[in-house]
């Protein structure tokens, strides 16, 4: 088991690959896609990575995301790109692309058996994971913070590289529990509305699209027991399909 732990280390942070590595053995892993994110999220990513990766999460401790990363600024090197706002619209704010990083996180943690203390969704369903798996960061006002409930302290290790977000839980000894993470979806259909004065009544202004419902639960199997939980309830709006009212 230890040689298959340091294989995955290696593959996740070559750099810690050593025959005398301290925390040899994953206990949570996850990755996200970066293709079709802009330059400047990768960017944004990429420069929150280098304030969370090696940090410690002794146990019984809460890892905060926001106050790891602190202020996201030109000041740090992040660039404005798009995030999705309260309204669900597309904003370009500086930091804008590190919530993919934050539910790379989320979903590393839940792997790792980690106590969710604070975590939100996004107010429209994202396309890197799905419906019930992403975490929203704002800053000061909206945070992933996950508590460590293990007798042993946790490693987290990222990566922000080529066309991938990686990140890694890693701990002294063997991992002695299995999770399992599952979501039960509803779709919803977007509503329709009249948009106002148009060329032609009725033409599509907007198309609209899918939003979900969505209940996430976890269950963590261990030396012949199983303990479920809620881990949240969310609810996606489905974006409005609009149509163009009366012409004039």
């Amino acid at each position: 088991m230890k040689v298959f732990c340091l294989v995955l280390l290696l593959l996740l942070s070559p750099a810690a690959a050593r025959a005398d590595a301290p925390y040899p053995c994953l206990w949570g892993g996850f990755a996200t896609s970066l293709e079709t994110r802009s330059p400047e999220q990768r960017v944004n990513a990429a420069r929150a990575a280098q304030d969370l990766d090696g940090v410690l999460i002794p146990a019984g401790g809460v890892f905060s995301f926001n106050e790891r990363v602190g202020a996201r600024d030109a000041v740090k090197g992040y660039l404005p790109a798009p995030i999705i706002n309260d309204r669900g619209h597309l904003a370009d704010v500086a930091g804008g692309g590190i919530c993919q990083l934050a539910t790379t996180i989320y979903n590393a943690a839940l792997e790792a058996g980690m106590e969710v203390v604070e975590r939100h969704p996004h107010s429209r369903a994202v396309g890197y994971v799905p419906p019930g798996r992403d975490a929203t960061i704002l800053t000061w006002r909206k945070d992933l913070k996950l508590r460590n409930p293990h007798a042993v302290p946790l490693l987290l290790r990222v990566r922000a590289a080529g066309d991938r977000l990686t990140v890694g839980f890693w701990s002294v000894e063997e991992k002695d529990f299995r999770v399992t993470v599952h979501s039960d979806v509803v779709s919803l259909e977007p509503a329709t509305a009249v948009a106002g004065p148009g060329s032609k009544t009725g033409a599509l202004v907007q198309r609209g699209g899918r939003g979900f419902s969505v209940v996430t639960r976890r269950s963590v199997s261990r030396a012949g027991s199983v303990a479920d939980e809620v881990l949240s309830r969310d609810i996606y709006p489905a974006p409005s399909r609009i149509l163009a009212g009366e012409g004039r």
